[in-house]
């Protein structure tokens, strides 16, 4: 029997500060304030990042038409990105894109905007089938996350509906071409218990809190390369706090899973940087934190206040 995780207010940045020393084995954290101060707790853990992962297509994307491969002015067939959505499973996002992008066809920047802005789920393995995979594990070495291993939304739903599916990836695939395969899982009932999806949720793909920093990073000072400035346009869509010229963010969340990834870029050049992975959380902890981001204003806080970052190390 799993040991019951203490639970603090995760309401406040100050309430995560607390939620972060009383459960260590469940929080990986990494902060650099771009200016020599550096947290880091579990940093080099694997641990489930839910949608945090779509920085890497991301990436990927903004190579190809850095390189000329894609043109992000194509339209789409609504149709055609559709074909990897699975109705029901990712929190209204896709319903949530489509009330921003109307109509029957969208460019593919305005695709990926979705991926990034909403977190539509069907948009990642689009670019994963349409680039193939060595575009995405060249894409998330050049950021310095080495030994990825590409990964599909669609085909971890169906995994959850059919745990004997072993080969995610092709099972996907099979649901985009094969309208009975694809009808036969829509009607499959999704799990209605917390601890059930949760239980899954823990067994999706992972990466450390380093891994996530160092793809955030490269982007946001441009050592990632060509492409840079396409990926940052994407994941610059919020305004700024005050004091900085860009703030740049991809997090994530499954039942039990919250990510978040953040940088903020200074007038003078600097970048700072924060991730924070969150696992195995309880349901009244996870709601909370969903309803607040207080998270967020946490690693804001980190990013900017020394006083802050001091008090991740948990010191007294």
């Amino acid at each position: 029997m799993r040991t019951p995780i203490p639970t603090a207010d995760v309401t406040s940045a100050d309430g995560w500060l607390g939620q972060i020393c009383q459960d260590p084995n469940n929080i990986s954290i990494a902060v650099d304030d771009g200016k020599g101060n550096a947290v880091e707790r579990r940093v080099d853990d694997q641990q489930p990042i839910a949608s945090a992962v779509k920085v890497v297509p991301l990436a990927a994307y903004a190579r190809a038409v850095a390189a000329g491969t894609l043109d992000p002015r194509q339209r789409i067939p609504v149709t055609e990105w559709e074909r990897w959505y699975f109705p029901g499973t990712d929190g209204g996002a896709h319903e949530q894109a489509r009330t921003r992008l109307p109509g029957d066809t969208v460019t593919l920047d305005q695709m990926v905007s979705a991926m990034i802005r909403e977190s539509d789920n069907a948009v990642p393995d689009y670019l994963r089938d349409r680039l193939g995979d060595q575009a995405l594990i060249d894409a998330a070495a050049a950021g310095g996350w080495h030994d990825y291993l590409p990964s599909s939304k669609l085909g971890d739903v169906i995994r959850l509906l059919d745990p004997e599916v072993v080969d995610v990836w092709a099972a996907a695939r099979r649901y985009v071409s094969d309208p009975t395969y694809r009808d036969a899982t829509q009607s499959k009932p999704l799990p209605s218990s917390y601890d059930e999806v949760a239980a899954w949720a823990d067994t999706t793909p992972t990466a450390s809190a380093r891994q996530l920093a160092s793809m955030h990073r490269s982007i946001a000072t441009g050592s990632f390369g060509p492409g840079s400035d396409i990926a940052r346009a994407q994941l610059e869509w919020q305004a700024p706090p005050d004091g900085f010229v860009a703030i740049g963010f991809k997090g994530g969340s499954y039942p039990g899973i919250l990510t978040d990834a953040i940088y903020l870029r200074r007038a003078d050049g600097t970048v700072a940087t924060a991730v924070l992975l969150n696992r195995r959380m309880p349901e009244t902890t996870w709601q909370a934190a969903l309803n607040s981001y207080s998270q967020q204003e946490l690693l804001i806080r980190a990013m900017t206040e020394p006083d802050v970052s001091h008090r991740l190390t948990c010191a007294p």
